[in-house]
């Protein structure tokens, strides 16, 4: 079983409803919850299992950026994260940012029981690649 956790900071300069737009461009599909703790910057939280990364994996092979998806992909006990930018999901790209952004990035966590099941994910997502061409296509 895999569990998917997308959140993004809502800025009060941002709309929520373009910050769910962005997410939704790469997530579809996503049960969403809005955190609001005192004092701190509100979150917006969605929720879903594996079949809301498959507008995520078809994006990462029409702006053939395998490797660098590959990359920013970090795996760590059986949960993999990473970021994307905020700004390029609401234009429906996927762009993976360098440093901390200013307005927060789209933060994603990727859970599954099995360690096994989290390399599958990875190599689903972004398998490794040969002058720029993936070397192998899983099913997950």
């Amino acid at each position: 079983m895999i569990e998917v956790e997308v959140s993004a900071q809502v800025n009060p300069t941002e709309d929520g409803g373009r910050v769910h737009a962005a997410i939704e461009n790469i997530f579809p599909g996503l049960e969403y919850q809005f955190e609001d703790r005192d004092g701190m910057t509100p979150r917006l939280m969605g929720r879903g299992d594996k079949d809301c990364l498959n507008m995520l994996h078809e994006l990462l092979r029409s702006r053939m950026i395998l490797d660098t998806a590959r990359t920013n992909l970090r795996i760590e006990g059986g949960i993999v994260t990473f970021r994307l930018n905020k700004q390029a999901a609401t234009a429906g790209k996927v762009s993976f940012p360098a440093d901390d952004e200013t307005l927060g990035s789209i933060s994603v966590e990727i859970k599954a029981k099995d360690g096994d099941v989290v390399e599958r994910v990875v190599d689903w997502l972004a398998p490794p690649t040969e002058h720029g061409h993936p070397l192998f296509e899983i099913e997950l």
